[in-house]
């Protein structure tokens, strides 16, 4: 199959249109994600009160409770930097796709982005059970990346 420009100009339009699309009231994605993520834990923690007896029996257990709090808005934090950099070289991706000569770095691009799924889903192995959100766009960036090796595999971009 030969790829036109004006198959190329559509393809173009259609990315175009969609980061348009994914502005929230003049807020990037990135932030909308953040705004999201913090709602969630705020749920979390307004549905999950410890009994105030046991703190007032032992202070240990209050810093028990407070430090896995932090660590884990951290962890979400580098969480959300590293999905955002794999919808950047996915970007970088289709950018490398529509130019001419640019296979070979495409298809490095595209094992990075397959290598950074990986990477999130071994250090993060339970974002599906703590935040399905986020678990979801995990999944999709893992699908998207298979997709398109396969794609790439078959020669459709050829």
């Amino acid at each position: 199959m030969k790829i036109s420009p004006e198959q190329i100009e559509a393809l173009q339009q259609q990315q175009q249109q969609a980061n348009k699309a994914k502005k929230v009231n003049g807020a990037a994605f990135g932030e909308f994600l953040n705004q999201e993520v913090q709602q969630g834990e705020a749920q979390k923690t307004a549905t999950h009160t410890p009994l105030p007896g046991l703190q007032a029996m032992n202070p240990l257990l209050q810093l028990q409770q407070t430090a896995p709090v932090q660590t884990a808005q951290i962890s979400e934090g580098e969480f959300v930097g590293k999905v955002e950099e794999l919808f950047g070289k996915l970007e970088t991706y289709a950018q490398q796709l529509g130019s001419e000569g640019g296979l070979k770095q495409a298809y490095s691009t595209l094992e990075g982005i397959q290598g950074g799924v990986e990477s999130l889903k071994k250090n993060w192995p339970g974002v599906n059970s703590e935040n399905p959100e986020l678990g979801s766009i995990v999944s999709e960036l893992e699908v998207m990346a298979a997709t398109e090796q396969i794609k790439f595999n078959r020669g459709d971009y050829a």
